[in-house]
């Protein structure tokens, strides 16, 4: 027969409280970024949206030169 978990239930606030105590203990172990970090990640995405928005449009206008050739 499987054995029972023996250990007290607690209650609803104590397992809250104890939620929030264990989350910011995790936070505190958490290696942010710097400041730089940031700034040069963002101008890497919007670099790579910016090409991404002219292949895609380069793209999309070879693909609607054809269909309007087309008879």
């Amino acid at each position: 027969m499987a054995q029972e978990n023996t250990a007290p239930k607690r209650s609803l606030g104590a397992r809250i409280i104890n939620y929030f105590r264990e989350a910011r203990a995790e936070l505190s172990r958490v290696t942010w970024s710097t400041r730089q970090e940031i700034i040069e990640s963002t101008q890497v995405i919007l670099v790579f949206a910016a090409v991404a928005m002219v292949v895609l449009g380069l793209i999309d206008t070879v693909f609607r030169f054809i269909t309007v050739r087309l008879p």
